[in-house]
């Protein structure tokens, strides 16, 4: 499990959770460097097992990448 503060909001995520996550931040990298920050910041969430706190930009497109895809 990695914990996340989300503007304040903790949220605990298991680790394949933030693998699928980290994939999907990777398909949207190159489009956008918010996207880029958030697959580094995760694959380093992954690496280190540690609290990771997100800034407001990043906050949102991982909320973003949590909505259900169709």
């Amino acid at each position: 499990m990695i914990e996340f503060d989300l503007n304040g909001r903790k949220l605990a995520l298991d680790n394949d959770v933030v693998r699928e996550l980290r994939e999907r931040a990777q398909a949207g990298a190159g489009s956008s460097s918010t996207l880029n920050d958030l697959a580094v910041l995760l694959t380093r969430a992954l690496a280190e097992q540690k609290p990771v706190t997100l800034r407001r930009a990043e906050s949102r497109a991982f909320e973003r990448l949590l909505e259900p895809s169709d």
